[in-house]
């Protein structure tokens, strides 16, 4: 594959006016990209109408409904015309020469998704560590990112194919994100992006990270790190994403797991009020999950059909972590009163 010339960037906007503006201009005193696309999902906030005014260079596409992140860069990656499609989220923000430093991973002819290091917080004011690549874990399918909350001490400096590349920033060629069908538009929000990169793998492509691209990034800016609705999303589509990906006996061990796994912190979270709407939420995930299983099976059986990698091949890269380090893991959290059980990339309280 050629190695991709013209960034297409695509921003999705949803109320999004206290960051956007910065990060659009972060993006324009940068350079480096072909196009510039905001999705907006009919936002009231007046930022479209600030967009229009302030940058009008940057083409906003009208959704007229809130289509979801993967609805809304489905959307824009087909009004852009560049060979690559960067997604970036509005709370993000660029250094001056991030894009040709990520464009240059693509070099290589089987990288398909490629990642900056993120820092947390606002540019130049930070260096701790946002997500340096993501990992999965196996079986559970959680995804925390690399490095998350650490400070960077140039432990995260060589290039590295990763699990997957986070949805905060990442790119990805043109053609394989046709071939993929982009982002899955049921999962509306969160985890699309590890499926998406999960499925790229499954067809022996590669996804990178790649240290020498600097960007910034808030996080959780609209949901909160304690958000029931954060949670739903989160372990509905770790739910669909295992389901749909991983080989049959796999897929039955994730099940197995997943039912003992939620049992238990669904159990666990009656006991602890602080907690207990994120286990209401955890509960409706599954109820979630169930519903559409008929929408599983008939995915799940077009990407097993269509893989070209086995399990073996594809989960190299998932670190192994059992219900006793995960039940470790909430008791920890839970102890330090952090913002999530469920979530292994919670920060602990200082």
């Amino acid at each position: 594959m050629p190695i991709p010339s013209a960034a297409s960037i695509i921003i999705v906007n949803t109320n999004d006016g206290k960051y956007i503006e910065q990060c659009l201009e972060s993006l324009v005193n940068a350079g480096g990209y072909h196009e510039i696309i905001v999705v907006d999902h009919a936002s009231t906030d007046g930022s479209p109408e600030r967009i229009e005014a302030r940058f009008p260079g940057v083409r906003l596409v009208r959704a007229g409904e809130n289509l979801g992140f993967a609805g809304g860069n489905n959307l824009g990656a087909r009004a852009a015309t560049g060979d690559l499609i960067v997604l970036f989220n509005p709370d993000a923000f660029a250094t001056p020469g991030w894009i040709e430093k990520l464009s240059a991973a693509f070099a290589d002819d089987g990288v398909a998704v490629a990642s900056p290091k993120v820092y947390r917080g606002l540019p130049g004011k930070s260096t701790t560590i946002d997500s340096a690549g993501c990992d999965l874990e196996f079986p559970l399918g959680e995804g925390p990112p690399r490095g998350y909350l650490e400070p960077d001490t140039g432990q995260f400096e060589s290039r590295a194919d990763v699990a997957y590349c986070s949805g905060a920033v990442f790119a990805i060629r043109r053609e394989v994100y046709a071939e993929l069908g982009g982002l899955d538009e049921t999962f509306f929000c969160y985890a699309e992006e590890s499926d998406l990169c999960w499925r790229a793998r499954m067809r022996g492509l590669r996804c990178v990270y790649e240290p020498a691209a600097l960007c910034y990034h808030i996080g959780s800016a609209n949901f909160g790190a304690r958000s029931p609705r954060k949670l739903h999303f989160q372990t509905r589509n770790r739910i669909r994403t295992c389901l749909q990906n991983y080989s049959l006996p796999n897929a039955m061990l994730f099940a197995l797991y997943e039912l003992v796994h939620g049992a238990c912190v669904i159990a666990a979270t009656l006991l602890l009020p602080d907690y207990r709407p994120l286990g209401i939420a955890y509960a409706r995930a599954w109820v979630a999950a169930a519903s559409s299983c008929g929408t599983i099976l008939r995915t799940r059986a077009i990407r097993q059909r269509e893989r070209t990698r086995s399990d073996r091949e594809v989960l190299a890269l998932h670190r192994r972590v059992g219900l006793r380090a995960t039940f470790a893991r909430y008791r920890r959290f839970a102890g330090a009163n952090a913002p999530s059980l469920f979530n292994p990339a919670a920060r602990l309280p200082e």
